[in-house]
């Protein structure tokens, strides 16, 4: 970091070390090494890079023409000091841009949500996907395990009523149980314990999910999202439906599957064929088809976010489900800027960074939410 310093002192730092000095000043113990460094080598106090440039620059010309030394000290002196104004802008050029600011103005805490699982019973139990443990009901019954994502129930459904249990994934998870169903962040999914014979397979979701159904002619699995039914026969599959989205949408992998809304019958079923995008219109209970990039749709199971011309409004709030973070766009013209951008694992920040490096938003933390002005 002091090489950085010093670079930025003589003016020789390039843009992406100057990116790498404000990722190493988001440390707190970056920020007090900087300030002793500056401190000791430079007899300079860090709270002045808090004044515009033109403060800056007064209060060390100030220094300079009360400077009472010898004649033969004044010419390092006013080395000293232009070196120092030469710091002083670059350390203003560096807060203005928000790269030193304290850590509870630069850092997201996401809330820390689990995952659960509500029994029929009502009976809720909280589900670590690195671990392994029984699942109970109220009377303490074995009913089922959880092998770290992979549930299973335990006997079979003599009676003929359909026993529900409903898996919630809060903001900033997402659960596999490893081969059937794949839920992303902010997603309920209600489903039978066991199947009852002779009757349709049939779950209901709030959220996204992905799909991986195996063929069965004679119970045809059907995923319920409000007003919108899918039938499938087997398949793979992404449905997103949340609640605050105008649309219910669709994306086919392989396979086939109808969807139909709940004034239909499987028979009036839309059907979707690998690569078409099926939209359903929530208020207006029309489809609408296009073909699709899939990866777009369905990279969030790897944890990535990948984004094709899509409304800057939209990303922000895939960002809320994906880090569980709140973001308020103040900016409503900002919001139908269209963007194209991928993100494999990286925090918040670093997203952050991009789009201000790409369209120089503004944005500050407050009270752990993000503003974008």
């Amino acid at each position: 970091m002091k090489i950085l310093i010093s670079k930025l002192l003589t003016e020789t730092i390039s843009e992406e070390e100057l990116l790498e000095l404000h990722e190493l000043l988001k440390d707190p113990a970056n920020q007090k090494l900087l300030e002793t460094y500056i401190q000791d080598e430079h007899d300079l106090n860090l709270a002045i890079i808090k004044n515009d440039v033109d403060a800056a620059y007064h209060n060390v010309i100030t220094q300079i023409d009360h400077e009472e030394k010898p004649i033969r000290k004044l010419i390092p002196n006013w080395t000293k000091y232009a070196a120092a104004v030469v710091l002083l802008v670059g350390l203003t050029f560096i807060y203005q841009q928000g790269f030193f600011l304290s850590p509870e103005e630069t850092t997201l805490v996401p809330e820390e949500d689990f995952i659960t699982l509500e029994l029929d019973n009502g009976l809720v139990q909280t589900i670590n996907p690195g671990a392994t443990k029984d699942i109970k009901d109220a009377a303490g019954n074995l009913v089922g395990v959880q092998n770290k994502s992979q549930l299973t129930y335990q006997g079979t459904n003599d009676s003929e009523t359909l026993l529900y249990n409903t898996l919630k994934v809060p903001y900033g998870k997402r659960f596999s149980d490893g081969t059937q169903v794949h839920l992303n962040s902010g997603t309920s999914l209600r489903y039978p314990v066991t199947f009852l014979k002779n009757m349709d397979r049939k779950v209901s979701i709030v959220g996204e999910a992905y799909f991986d159904v195996t063929t069965d002619a004679e119970h045809p699995f059907i995923v319920n999202a409000g007003a919108l039914n899918v039938a499938v026969l087997g398949t793979q599959f992404n449905l997103s439906s949340y609640v605050e989205d105008a649309s219910t949408d669709v994306v086919l992998i392989e396979g086939m599957v109808g969807m139909y809304n709940d004034q239909e019958v499987v028979e009036d079923a839309l059907t979707l064929t690998p690569g078409l995008k099926g939209s359903f219109n929530k208020s207006g209970k029309t489809v609408v088809t296009e073909p699709v990039n899939t990866r777009v749709y369905t990279s969030w199971r790897n944890g990535e976010l990948v984004f094709r011309n899509t409304p800057f409004k939209n990303i922000l709030k895939k960002m809320e489900r994906h880090y569980n973070v709140e973001i308020v766009l103040e900016n409503e013209a900002l919001g139908e800027e269209l963007f194209s951008a991928s993100f494999t694992n990286k925090t918040i920040e670093m997203v952050l960074s991009y789009f201000d490096d790409i369209q120089g938003i503004g944005y500050k933390i407050k009270d752990n939410t993000l503003y974008i002005k």
